[in-house]
């Protein structure tokens, strides 16, 4: 599908190994939505035109045929390319279909809605023994059994490595070994999530912090004349509620020794200048730490995760125009903000990104996230 915009979306599916779709249908797409997210199921939604017409047409829907490369269980992976680069935005299973057909006031159409990955590795609870594996081994060897599907970890150890010794614990998994990996996450402040790509067909299963360094993406841009690239009015909110830090006592399992355990602020690198848990310190909530049979050091370290977990306070929403921005917002990484003035401008994180493309139109959705109010960067990247 291509438009007026400066972008090419290409799809490819099948039941096996995803190929470029045949020309009649590729003709038949009328939109593309996906929707990325560093803590949700990313997902994609195709809505081709349903109509039948021809000799075939007389017995069923052509989109939709026994031989048809969209059907549920197939994969589908959508490439979007801005000049002459190719980003995968989507590669996942089609988990379900909607035929809708036509009527006087309406043309018939299906709309394809499919998952990312991570769905292969929610199929089969099971139970199972990691003989000491700490957490981060353990979403290794679960990551190992899925790169025949071409899925790639990329797996980073946290700082409180506590390995289970044979003779004093074995960790062990109840449950899909995707619900596994999220509970292992949420452990250390983690996010696990699946990032499509580099290529078609290809997939990254991250397990680690959430990525709030490096070179942020071309920033976003309101009230700034020709160079705004933000569509409509941005929605931000504070809630002074969000932030919390974690006190109780913990009785080391190998010493014995009760000590306690309390956490005065997030340890991440500030984003703001003013960050709601230090603004507001007043109202920050005080949570009980309740975990038991762990070591005093991995105590401290789940406790800490759970309030860094807690420090984003403040949220914008608003959606870009993808032909002025020129690029291809992600999630889970920075981005630059200009033009809504000092206490919103400077670094956000990205959290969320839903990506509509149809002839003529290119949009995206997007919800950003961070600890608090005022720039902490003179400037922001514009290209």
């Amino acid at each position: 599908m291509t438009g007026d915009l400066g972008c090419h979306v290409t799809l490819l599916a099948g039941a096996t190994v995803p190929v470029p779709l045949p020309p009649d249908l590729t003709a038949r797409v009328v939109s593309v939505t996906v929707t990325e997210s560093d803590h949700d199921r990313s997902a994609f939604t195709v809505v081709l035109d349903a109509g039948r017409s021809g000799p075939l047409g007389a017995l069923d829907t052509p989109v939709l045929g026994p031989t048809s490369p969209l059907r549920p269980g197939s994969r589908v992976v959508v490439v979007l390319t801005t000049g002459v680069v190719p980003h995968v935005l989507a590669d996942g299973i089609v988990t379900e279909t909607e035929l809708t057909p036509g009527s006087t006031a309406s043309a018939a159409e299906l709309r394809v809605t499919g998952h990312d990955l991570s769905v292969l590795l929610d199929r089969r609870e099971r139970s199972a023994e990691h003989v000491a594996l700490e957490d981060s081994l353990q979403a290794l060897a679960i990551a190992a059994g899925y790169a025949v599907h071409g899925v790639a970890p990329l797996v980073v150890p946290p700082a409180d490595l506590d390995p289970p010794l044979p003779i004093e614990r074995t960790p062990t998994q109840q449950g899909t070994d995707w619900s596994h990996l999220q509970l292992l996450a949420r452990r250390h402040g983690y996010v696990c999530c699946m990032v499509p790509g580099p290529f078609p067909g290809l997939s990254t299963l991250y397990w680690g912090p959430p990525v709030r360094e490096g070179l942020p993406q071309p920033a976003l841009a309101v009230d700034c004349g020709p160079a705004t690239n933000v569509i409509g009015a941005l929605r931000f909110r504070e809630d002074a509620l969000t932030p919390e830090v974690q006190e109780g006592r913990v009785m080391d399992r190998r010493t014995g020794v009760t000590l306690p355990v309390r956490t005065v602020a997030p340890l991440r690198v500030p984003q703001t200048a003013m960050p709601t848990w230090a603004t507001h310190a007043g109202d920050v909530r005080v949570r009980q730490f309740r975990d038991s049979g762990v070591g005093a050091v991995t105590a401290f370290a789940r406790a800490q995760a759970t309030t860094d977990r807690a420090a984003d306070a403040v949220t914008c929403d608003g959606m870009l125009d993808g032909a002025v921005y020129g690029d291809v917002l992600r999630p889970r990484a920075l981005v630059g903000l200009r033009g809504a003035g000092w206490s919103h401008d400077g670094l956000w994180y990205v959290r969320r990104v839903v990506h509509q493309v149809r002839p003529g139109a290119w949009t995206a959705d997007f919800s950003l996230t961070r600890d608090g109010l005022g720039s902490t960067v003179p400037v922001v990247r514009v290209r």
